[in-house]
């Protein structure tokens, strides 16, 4: 049997869970003493809804990404494979936090996690690593 496309947009909860995800996700990373000095300057409302546009895109839902492209909004930004591997672990700790609270299953969280890995992944092929 093989699941709908937007089975996970569903089992988040739709646009709410996937809000109260972003929320939760972004408190966990700007309390971060590694990651917070890359949105000390961010537009986080816009930031937020660009989250909320790629994680509904990911999971199946009706919301699209309408911002650039990855590599052209991280590029230049010092971005090195430990903060991503940084900002992953946060996700992943996130979606297990909110496990309960949005009625996901093990497999659910694991497969939510995948798909937005995959994803966060590009961003260090397409970042150069600069010293």
């Amino acid at each position: 049997m093989t699941e709908k496309p937007d089975h996970l947009f569903q089992a988040i909860g739709g646009e709410k869970g996937i809000e109260l995800l972003v929320d939760r996700f972004y408190a966990r990373v700007l309390a971060d003493p590694k990651l917070a000095p890359f949105f000390a300057h961010a537009p986080m409302e816009r930031l937020r809804m660009m989250q909320k546009e790629f994680f509904s895109e990911a999971l199946g839902g009706p919301l699209f990404y309408s911002g650039h492209s990855l590599r052209q909004v991280h590029a230049g930004k010092g971005i090195r494979k430990e903060h991503l591997r940084k900002f992953v672990k946060h996700l992943l700790a996130t979606l297990e936090d909110a496990e309960q609270d949005l009625g996901l299953t093990r497999r659910d969280v694991h497969a939510i996690y995948s798909r937005i890995a995959i994803e966060a992944d590009r961003i260090t092929d397409d970042v150069a690593e600069s010293g």
